[in-house]
């Protein structure tokens, strides 16, 4: 099976050896956007899919951020060597209250499925939004074809089943499908891309700002001694649930992605297992 060309952002050096890092890494995404000189990147990202949605769907209630922001990450929750419960990713505090949450997946398969854990999410969004919006945003690297139905966007919302008026909270899951967005030639496209790791021209002025930001944030990414922490943290929780059989089908997941014949990069991003475990699994089938 031929496998997709991933271009990294870069590469950081672990005690385990090195490991590549791409603009869809969980842990780069949260550590870049804890900064608040990247808050506008995010916005920019956020903007250019909400502007590309609107393209094709007039009427939507979906409009682009606007005013001052304020961006809050889980990058502290993977510091706590406690393992509480994570939150979302990347949560938007508008000044008027408004919220946008994105989520970035990297495979369609998860436990719980994303369909589930989108809704889940989405219900306590809602919560916690004192009466304001409370939007989500889930960017996939791979399609989940129950929420998109093939398409590029799907931005469900609570509307009455039998007159099909909206209701009066008007928050949404806008779910995005970045391959199929990576094929247009547009800022949409070309930011997918980006996203992607795919190798493309970027000719959007806000793209290549989006671009320049995650390279100047990795730089800085490669040099923390709290993200070697944080992965430190992430192989010794592996290892310890391995051994103790609370892996909760890690195995199983790794297993899949090998017989799919997944380059052995992203197994080991996808499923925190060591390069040599994986390696070893490689040579069990």
């Amino acid at each position: 099976m031929p496998t997709k060309k991933i271009m990294p952002i870069g590469y950081i050096e672990l005690p385990s050896g090195l490991k590549a890092i791409h603009a869809m890494n969980d842990i780069f995404l949260n550590y870049t956007f804890q900064a608040p000189e990247n808050w506008e990147t995010l916005r920019l990202i956020v903007n250019i899919i909400v502007e590309s949605y609107r393209q094709t769907v007039a009427e939507t209630l979906l409009k682009p951020i606007t005013g001052s922001i304020e961006v809050k990450t889980q990058f502290k929750h993977f510091l706590d060597d406690g393992r509480t419960t994570r939150d979302q990713d990347l949560k938007m505090i508008e000044d008027k209250g408004n919220l946008t949450f994105i989520e970035c997946q990297n495979r369609a398969i998860t436990t719980p499925p994303i369909p589930i854990r989108s809704v889940e999410y989405f219900g306590l969004g809602i919560g916690h939004s004192k009466g304001k919006q409370a939007n989500q945003i889930w960017l996939l690297a791979e399609d989940v074809n129950v929420v998109l139905q093939g398409k590029y966007f799907a931005n469900y919302i609570l509307k009455d089943e039998a007159t099909g008026h909206t209701h009066p909270s008007t928050s949404g899951i806008l779910y995005v499908s970045l391959e199929k967005l990576s094929q247009e030639n547009t800022p949409a496209g070309e930011l997918a891309a980006v996203l992607l790791g795919k190798e493309k021209n970027t000719s959007d002025e806000n793209v290549v700002k989006v671009t320049q930001a995650l390279k100047t944030s990795f730089e800085n990414f490669k040099n923390d001694k709290e993200v070697a922490y944080v992965y430190s943290l992430q192989e010794r929780w592996t290892n310890e649930a391995r051994l103790e059989g609370k892996a909760e089908g890690i195995l199983e997941f790794a297993r899949k992605l090998i017989k799919r014949n997944r380059p052995i990069e992203e197994i080991v991003e996808d499923s925190g297992l060591s390069r040599e475990y994986i390696e070893s699994l490689m040579n069990e089938a």
